[in-house]
């Protein structure tokens, strides 16, 4: 999907299209984004939380 809306961003650039469409590339582009990030965040939080961790988790791992 991100593949797919970059390379329609790529497109618009090139044929020069309006700055309203361009927008909209990059909001949903950045929309989708969040999203995958927000599921990748979840998904790892999940593992951490299975960890016996001895030292406090920032010391361990540093900044999340």
């Amino acid at each position: 999907m991100i593949d797919l809306l970059v390379t329609e961003l790529g497109a618009a650039l090139q044929r020069d299209a309006e700055p309203g469409e361009v927008k909209r590339h990059l909001d949903g582009l950045g929309a989708i984004m969040e999203n995958h990030f927000a599921y990748e965040e979840r998904q790892l939080l999940d593992v951490l939380k299975t960890l016996a961790l001895t030292d406090d988790p920032r010391i361990v791992l540093g900044p999340l």
